[in-house]
């Protein structure tokens, strides 16, 4: 079965809400966007699976730095009512450099390891490094040894890690890591690392992980909610209006005759 690949306005958003630097700048809107597009170009391919323009680049970050204001302004259509959350703890975010021929033996290594983990491990690959979200324990005593020969650049330890799986109806915008951001920020928690795609990823602090998990969970409970009054008062305002259409058409009957009667 085919993987489904996000749209190019979906990667740019995902990129930028990753990088809190980046993402504080747009949001005192400190940058420019032909810069920025030719920074992430390389990125954007590697996830969208195709080429791009610059200027296709420039466009969807336009549209970002745009529905930052919407998003902080008002709250974005509801798209969690379906959605479930699972939070790990203690995991740590792998950061390798690697060529596309080593990208491919790195997935399969992790992939030989898989039946051997009680965690999955997660894999994001970008244009020139491969990012793993790891268990801790799991790492330093299988996962690490099975990478001795690649290039390690960086590793994030006491970390949390948040998924959140979206209803198959569920449309991702390309807003929707930034209204995670952002609502997650309002509450007090930086997100380290944003990842969207088939399936959302959120990187955090391991004390924030709790609080994060808290946050989400009402907003899914709302949503719920929302939802199930939305259908409950869209055929209760057509039943009553069927109702009041029927008492008109007896009293109309029930009128006319009556006048024949007298």
């Amino acid at each position: 079965m085919p993987r489904n690949t996000p749209s190019v306005p979906t990667i740019v958003a995902s990129l930028i809400t990753r990088d809190l630097a980046l993402y504080e700048c747009f949001r005192r809107k400190l940058v420019n966007y032909h810069a920025v597009a030719a920074s992430i170009k390389p990125d954007v391919e590697k996830l969208a699976e195709k080429t791009t323009t610059i200027n296709t680049i420039v466009v969807a970050i336009t549209r970002f730095s745009e529905s930052i204001e919407r998003v902080t302004g008002e709250k974005p259509v509801r798209i969690l009512g379906g959605a479930r959350i699972s939070l790990a703890s203690d995991v740590v975010a792998v950061t390798i450099r690697a060529r596309k021929t080593e990208q491919y033996e790195i997935a399969k290594r992790i992939g030989e390891l898989a039946p051997s983990l009680s965690e999955p491990t997660k894999m994001f690959q970008l244009s020139n490094s491969i990012e793993l979200v790891a268990d801790e324990r799991e790492y330093e005593s299988l996962i690490r040894a099975s990478l001795e020969k690649f290039e390690i650049t960086k590793e994030t330890t006491a970390l949390s890690r948040l998924d959140i799986h979206l209803s198959p109806a569920a449309e991702v915008a390309p807003e929707f890591g930034l209204f995670l951001t952002e609502l997650l920020y309002r509450n007090g928690v930086k997100i380290r690392q944003t990842y969207i795609g088939e399936e959302t990823v959120l990187i955090m602090s391991r004390a924030d992980g709790p609080r994060a998990f808290e946050v989400l969970q009402a907003e899914i409970d709302e949503s719920r909610v929302a939802s199930m009054e939305g259908k409950s008062k869209a055929p209760r305002k057509s039943s009553v209006g069927t109702a009041e259409l029927l008492q008109d058409e007896l009293e109309g009957t029930f009128s006319s005759k009556s006048i024949g009667r007298d």
